[in-house]
């Protein structure tokens, strides 16, 4: 019986699943070399290639012997320039701190970000925010986001304030150095907040977000507890209008 329970263990354990981030990256260099080994019919390459992203320039180092999988991709770079490299969760510190790092070949995903633009996209690029000190607002209450906009004016930053969280990323993921910050209430109707809040960290590991979980709702706080207890830069607490000043001044001060 003891022996049946430890092997329920070790197969509920192997079962568990890895979560992984999703990095956007932009092909800038390849570097390919390739040798034959002695007695042997694989080859033994080095294979490397520079990337921008939101985590700022990478030498990713591919690994691994799929070597099928590896000239398709090196067709592909051939023909465009953007990645998804999945990362996972465990390991995300490491490959936002490290200037090179080692990825297997096939955890690198071709991405198109023009087919997967909506409405919303389209009039986004037809407006490029000025500066550099936005603070973007998530809010359906117009009278509230009147007021935090007038505070956060007051303090020499620039308000700009959606409705909903799908427009708010449509202009984030296509201006994210215009930001210094996000402020979004949790019940906004449409895209769960938990999905928002790690698609801007996907685009920006490191900006400041405030989700207002408003008041005495201790689920909904355990739950992005559990989420995004690893990540320094999301905040969870109500947003008291007449403490909201010294907040934002906190805040993006301490991610400075």
């Amino acid at each position: 019986m003891k022996k049946l329970f430890v092997i329920c263990l070790v197969l509920t354990g192997l079962a568990t699943p890895v979560l992984a981030r999703d990095f956007i990256v932009e092909f800038v260099e390849e570097n390919y070399k390739e040798t034959q080994v002695p007695y042997s019919y694989q080859p033994l390459i080095y294979h490397s290639i520079q990337v921008n992203s939101s985590a700022g320039p990478k030498l990713l180092i591919l690994t691994g012997t799929d070597y099928t999988y590896r000239k398709w991709l090196r067709h592909y770079i051939a023909q465009d320039k953007k990645f998804i490299t999945k990362i996972p969760d465990a390991q995300s510190d490491e490959f936002i701190s490290a200037k090179a790092y080692e990825i297997d070949v096939t955890s690198l995903h071709p991405f198109n970000g023009e087919k997967w633009k909506t409405n919303h996209s389209k009039v986004a690029e037809k407006i490029t925010l000025q500066g550099n000190n936005h603070i973007l607002i998530v809010d359906l209450n117009e009278k509230r986001t009147h007021l935090i906009e007038t505070i956060i004016k007051e303090m020499g930053y620039r308000a700009t304030i959606f409705k909903t969280e799908e427009q708010a990323l449509d202009f984030f993921t296509l201006q994210p150095d215009k930001f210094k910050m996000v402020i979004a209430q949790y019940s906004v109707q449409g895209m769960p907040s938990d999905q928002f809040v790690q698609q801007v960290l996907t685009i920006n590991p490191m900006i400041p977000i405030v989700v207002d979980t408003g008041y005495r709702n201790n689920l909904i706080k355990n739950d992005f507890l559990l989420k995004f207890s690893d990540v320094r830069s999301v905040h969870l607490q109500p947003v008291i209008l007449r403490e909201l000043q010294k907040t934002i001044e906190t805040i993006i001060k301490k991610n400075a």
